[in-house]
């Protein structure tokens, strides 16, 4: 990639700067969407790992009732436990993160030499601005690589809830009786 200096040193097509502004711009905008998909989804899993979650320490806490802190109570409690862990990554997942910004501040237009530049000024600014795209695609892609791998953590602890459930309650049975 050029570096800036190149660009201002290079004679920039107007149409060809036109297009890679407008690719650059499509592509930060992708990431901006995949941002918004990954967000709804962790705010979907979460609620419905909380309520998971209740249901399984609702169990636990009936069957406590009844027989007091036996196996199952625990298995329960536990599984219960790991759904809760997972709603956990779904909150990192929603944290706030550093995200590129579409457009470019006035402070990189509003220049003697730029706002009142002559016709080779725009090709060379939509250069710039899709030269800093490349910085924002970055930082918006490393931010929506740590949200899926929240997200990943947390499916793969939901996956896991239920085998670690069932092997309780069998591992209850076999030791209790």
């Amino acid at each position: 990639m050029m570096t800036l200096e190149e660009i201002e040193r290079s004679n920039v097509n107007k149409d060809v700067a036109r297009e890679a502004y407008e690719q650059a711009t499509k592509r930060l905008m992708d990431a901006l969407e995949t941002k918004k998909s990954y967000e709804q989804k962790a705010f979907t899993l979460f609620n419905a790992y909380l309520t998971i979650s209740l249901a399984l320490f609702g169990v636990g806490g009936a069957l406590y009732k009844d027989d007091g802190l036996a196996f199952p109570v625990l298995a329960f409690w536990i599984c219960g436990g790991i759904f809760v862990a997972g709603a956990v990554f779904f909150v990192l997942a929603l944290m706030d993160d550093r995200y590129g910004a579409i457009a470019s501040n006035p402070d990189m237009w509003l220049n003697r030499g730029t706002i009142d530049g002559d016709e080779t000024v725009l090709p060379r600014m939509l250069a710039y601005v899709t030269y800093y795209h490349q910085e924002r695609i970055d930082q918006s892609t490393g931010a929506n690589n740590k949200k899926a791998v929240h997200i990943r953590h947390g499916i793969m602890l939901g996956l896991a809830g239920p085998i670690v459930l069932l092997t309780l309650l069998l591992a209850g049975r076999w030791v209790g009786g």
